[in-house]
Order: structure tokens, then C-alpha cells, then sequence
């Protein structure tokens, strides 16, 4: 298999090359033979398809305009849309597949956009997707920290959320209902990004936090990828990358088949 972990290292700041790259093995070891023509649910930049997913024909939606235009220069994908996920402009059983990485808990209305993806894919078809879980606030340095200290860290957990832009951070089992009422069958559920490996997520993003300016003054989010820093980072996250799946986790990483009606 290829090594997910140093492509994400050259090209993300740290805690985005953390999750990206297990997220990125998690699809080829569950999802090698996605049946094509593929929607991706938030497209986004196009960074995660170009290296986890190349040459797969996938056509990507996103609301957001600069993204989208981003994605377009990597020219990874069949075709490119902006689009709100819960007005897809596809008609229905238009793909074979669905994926979608890191975005349903960033959207809004949810259960709308679940029945749309689920309208343009076809029956028997896969639906694979990350999210983020209920443990995310809660296991946080920062709330571990605060609570520790015998304050009240639950601030904490929620302030992230708030920043993340993160509106639904449900349980293993909140998750499958919600796939279940659109029309899905769970077929695989794994849980990814361990309490000790998400408070080390969350001191990154403060380490990482220059690289917010790097990426608004030149559009990349490391200026020098091949004298970075973040290679210093790697013995511990290839720790991290190759670990096995904990017994419960951060994030789910699910396999779900559109149920025939």
C-alpha cells in the first residue's frame, strides 16, 4: 500500500496531515474498488482526492467558490460543481458511488443533504464517509487540561466546535440512525484518531497556526515543502498513521450501501 503519511506531511501543517493520512489509509484499506462514476460530498481544495484517490473518475460539489477553483488547478477530478450538498444538482441514481471526507459535521441542514446524497446514488451503491464523533470536544487537551484543574473544560470542547464550524458531532450510534433514516445500510464502522492521539491533534493546531498566513499570502500551506519542519513530526505520527484501530475513537470511518427501495 502506499505510504499516505509523507505526501500530507509536504503539503498540510500538522494536525491536518495527522487526520488526512489515516483518513487516506482508511480508504484504501475499506474502499479499493469504489465503482465509478463517484460524487465527493465537499470536494474542497482537492488535496485529499489528488492523494488518496488519483485517477478515479470523480466528480467533486462544494459551496465554496475559492476551493472549488483550487480543485480545478490540481485537475483531479472528472468534474467540478459548486453546490449545496442538500440541493444536489445531479439527477437520481447518476452515481455508482458517494464518498465524502471530514464534512458532514460541518453541515447544515444534515439529514436534507443524507437524502440527497442517497437520491443521486444508485441502489446497491457505496456511501463512504468520515465524520467526526461525540468523543472529539470531550477528549480534547484542552478540556482534559481544564478539567484537571477542577474547572469545567466542557467550554472548551464546545469553543473548538464553534471554531471548527463543527454542528454535528454525534455518537457511533447517532450516526448510523441518521444514514439508516436516509436510506443507507451500514456495512462498516471504524473508529480512527485515539484519545491520546486527538489531544496531540489539538496542541498541533497551535504549533501549526502560521501557516493560517502562509496559506492566505501565497495560497500553499508550507512554503518550502521539501525543508519543512513538519518531517521532525513524523516518527511520532507514523506512530500515530499505523496504529490499530481503537476500541472507540474521535472520529467513525463508515462503509454504508444504498438500500434498494
Amino acid at each position: 500500500m502506499p505510504d499516505y503519511l509523507r505526501p500530507h506531511l509536504m503539503t498540510l501543517p500538522i494536525h491536518r496531515a495527522m487526520i488526512r493520512s489515516v483518513e487516506a489509509r482508511l480508504f484504501a484499506e475499506l474502499a479499493p474498488d469504489l465503482p465509478e462514476p463517484i460524487i465527493d460530498i465537499g470536494s474542497g481544495d482537492g488535496t485529499f482526492v489528488q492523494i488518496a484517490l488519483p485517477g478515479k473518475q470523480i466528480v467533486g460539489i462544494d459551496p465554496r467558490v475559492s476551493d472549488t477553483r483550487e480543485a480545478a488547478q490540481r485537475q483531479v477530478y472528472a468534474g467540478l460543481c459548486v453546490a449545496d450538498g442538500a440541493a444536489l444538482p445531479f439527477g437520481d441514481a447518476t452515481f455508482a458511488s458517494a464518498i465524502s471526507n471530514c464534512v458532514l459535521e460541518h453541515v447544515v441542514p444534515l439529514d436534507q443533504t443524507l437524502r440527497e446524497i442517497a437520491r443521486v446514488v444508485q441502489p446497491g451503491g457505496l456511501f463512504v464517509a468520515s465524520v467526526v464523533g461525540d468523543r472529539f470536544p470531550r477528549e480534547l487537551l484542552g478540556t482534559w487540561l481544564l478539567n484537571r484543574l477542577g474547572l469545567n473544560g466542557n467550554w472548551y470542547g464546545a469553543w473548538f466546535n464553534r471554531i471548527a464550524y463543527h454542528y454535528n458531532t454525534l455518537s457511533r450510534a447517532e450516526w448510523s440512525a441518521r444514514f439508516g433514516q436516509a436510506g443507507f445500510t451500514v456495512e462498516v464502522c471504524r473508529p480512527y484518531i485515539s484519545d491520546a492521539a486527538l489531544k496531540l491533534f489539538d496542541i498541533s493546531h497551535y504549533y501549526g497556526a502560521p501557516s493560517l498566513i502562509t496559506r492566505a499570502l501565497t495560497g500553499r500551506w508550507l512554503l518550502a515543502p521539501p525543508f519543512t519542519p513538519n518531517l521532525l513530526w513524523e516518527p511520532i505520527l507514523r506512530r500515530i498513521y499505523e496504529a490499530p484501530a481503537p476500541d472507540d475513537g474521535a472520529c467513525y470511518f463508515f462503509v454504508l450501501r444504498r438500500r434498494y427501495d
